[in-house]
């Protein structure tokens, strides 16, 4: 190839490798930016020396209830709660705190809950005992009537 027309194609190749390094530094940020990236929007999950609460809620209202819930299962022990729970206001939505701080109590050893954008899962011990029967309304009180939460078998 000419040394002239070697000159031409490496300017073009520069812009195209810098249009490609744009690109992958938009997708990384979008990537970081989504729930699902770093794991469920919302965890709660039971466990014999306490109660870890995981992931993003909207306000400090909403975190404060589903901590106090978790310390009262387990019985004024608020050390035992693992609160990992970030405040931020684009979360998505807790229909009913309330709702789901009466669900932590409800809750047994080896429940977990997880919450993503349009769906969500609570496995327990049982799906047809009253419990599980309290919980599945609670549920559904707890992230509205928009959110499909199920109930799930633990394995």
């Amino acid at each position: 190839m000419e040394p002239q027309r070697r000159l031409h194609l490496r300017p073009a190749l520069i812009a195209w490798a810098v249009a490609c390094l744009i690109a992958l530094a938009v997708a990384w940020h979008f990537m970081a930016e989504t729930p699902q990236a770093g794991g469920p929007p919302l965890e709660i999950r039971w466990h014999g020396n306490g109660i870890i609460l995981q992931g993003e809620v909207r306000d400090v209202e909403t975190q404060r209830a589903l901590a106090e819930g978790a310390a009262a299962w387990l019985g004024g022990e608020a050390d035992q709660v693992v609160d990992w729970l970030d405040i931020v206001p684009s979360a998505l939505p807790v229909a009913d705190a309330a709702a789901l701080a009466e669900l932590i109590r409800l809750g047994q050893e080896g429940w977990h809950l997880q919450r993503r954008p349009k769906d969500g899962w609570l496995a327990v011990q049982s799906l047809s005992d009253e419990r599980s029967a309290k919980a599945r309304a609670l549920l559904h009180a707890a992230f509205g009537p928009g959110v499909s939460m199920e109930l799930v078998a633990l394995p």
